[in-house]
């Protein structure tokens, strides 16, 4: 194999874990937009509920108002009852009276349900707040951890970024200008081995020419299909499966 793709192996193995460390990088503020997204919701929420209650408190005080006027009323009227002595007018007034009494009753009737609607609020908000308390908690905690993560993250890009530097002076110019703009159009996989004669990143076959001159590693060769640099390997597998061949030994006839 040459000695420069040899170099562009372990150059596209550095490349992909930069672009996977800034793809990891990139999702952090994804995660923490999710979780302050979450929170925000939890805060809607409690503060629709917030209002909710005070506009039922504000219900039954009002009521209560009104039942007290009502109350008054009823009494007044029947204070007058005692003074009527036409018939028609005490009939008038009782029918009075006891439409008063009827709207006294429904508004009472009314209090119930608001007091019921009020201590049911009261709990939801209640939990909300725990809800609440323990988002922003968590939000809290998750910022630190993720703010620690960025670091490693960077320091990590940061390194490789390095080992990378060091790898492109050993590298020709136009053949990493070509290594560059194949990374650039195979989504980071500018190099494919070949197994058996097909490459490995379209996974369709070469020319059985192709196949051979790659196999004598003296040139640069471009897949036809995909155009990625093509690389093989088998040569230290067929060493492999020599040093594992029993040796047979000759004997003296």
């Amino acid at each position: 194999m040459l000695p420069a793709l040899s170099v562009l192996i372990d150059l596209q193995e550095i490349d992909r874990e930069i672009l996977e460390l800034q793809r990891l990088a990139a999702a952090l503020p994804e995660e923490l937009a999710a979780m302050t997204q979450e929170l925000e919701k939890l805060q809607a929420a409690r503060a629709a509920t917030q209002a909710e209650l005070e506009g039922q408190q504000k219900q039954h005080r009002d009521l209560e108002v009104e039942i007290k006027d009502l109350e008054e009323s009823i009494r007044t009227s029947r204070q007058r009852l005692m003074e009527i002595k036409n018939n028609i007018e005490y009939r008038a007034m009782l029918k009075e009276i006891g439409f008063k009494e009827d709207q006294r009753d429904q508004k009472e009737t009314r209090i119930l349900e608001l007091f019921d609607r009020i201590e049911e609020l009261g709990r939801e908000l209640a939990a909300q707040a725990g809800q609440l308390a323990a988002q922003e908690e968590a939000l809290a905690r998750r910022k630190t951890e993720l703010a620690q993560k960025a670091t490693e993250l960077a320091e990590a890009i940061d390194r490789l970024e390095g080992q990378r530097q060091g790898l492109l002076g050993e590298v020709p110019p136009e053949l990493l200008k070509r290594y560059d703009f194949i990374r650039r159009r195979r989504n980071g996989s500018p190099l494919a081995e070949v197994v058996e004669g097909v490459c490995q990143g379209c996974h369709m076959n070469i020319l059985p020419q192709q196949f051979i001159d790659l196999q004598k590693g003296q040139e640069i060769i471009q897949c036809p299909h995909c155009q990625r640099i093509l690389y093989w390997l088998g040569e230290a597998e067929i060493h492999q499966e020599e040093a594992a061949e029993p040796k047979v030994s000759r004997q003296a006839v």
